[in-house]
């Protein structure tokens, strides 16, 4: 057996600091840099939607938020998802965009 010596320390865990599984390794982040926080309540309404679990949905949620607090449409972010998560994903529906958007809009995502 032959081993190498790894010069960076979180290539030996790839897995470690990965996101899920088809998802950009992005934070969601306002415009100004801060972190975004998405309210449990609406990780439960948005789980019962998609019928996904709660922690599967998260990231697509505060992909939204972030692109949305960014400036994009309802269009770009839908595309931007359905690149990502595939155009069969429940998250990446542009209905499902335009419903996390309004909640964020009502000061649910801050």
């Amino acid at each position: 057996m032959t081993r190498y010596l790894i010069s960076d320390p979180g290539a030996a865990h790839p897995a470690k600091n990965a996101t899920a599984p088809g998802l950009p390794n992005q934070p969601g982040h306002d415009s100004k840099g801060r972190a975004l926080m998405v309210s449990q309540e609406l990780l439960s309404r948005a789980s019962r939607r998609t019928g996904y679990r709660k922690d599967l949905v998260a990231a697509p949620v505060q992909i939204i938020a972030g692109r949305h607090a960014e400036g994009h449409s309802v269009g770009q972010i839908t595309r931007y998802l359905k690149d990502q998560l595939g155009p069969d994903n429940t998250a990446a529906a542009r209905t499902f965009v335009a419903w996390v958007i309004a909640a964020a809009e009502r000061g649910e995502v801050a």
